[in-house]
């Protein structure tokens, strides 16, 4: 279970359809996003626990959710996708 949904901006066109990356491995996300909770399917991830870092775009390992991927399944452009984030959620500068 991540805390994340609809309100801070992934959209509910993701449910079943995107994924997410956790201990740099690509994760379905399974069943509804919710206003601010989505489910994973971590069974591919061995260490998988409670406090795993979960990125839902961007960059983990080798592999990378980039917001075309998310446009895509939302029917949008990549731009929506970016501009859709609650501002309540933290950004963290890259260099």
């Amino acid at each position: 279970m991540l805390p994340v949904g609809y309100y801070e901006g992934y959209d509910r066109k993701f449910s079943n359809l995107a994924e997410v990356l956790i201990d740099g491995k690509r994760c379905k996300v399974r069943g509804r996003v919710y206003m601010n909770l989505l489910s994973a399917d971590v069974t591919k991830v061995k260490n998988a626990k409670a406090g795993s870092e979960a990125v839902l775009l961007g960059k983990q390992g080798r592999e990378e959710i980039f917001a075309d991927e998310l446009a895509v399944i939302a029917g949008t452009i990549n731009y929506e996708i970016v501009t859709r984030i609650n501002p309540t959620v933290p950004r963290v500068l890259v260099k």
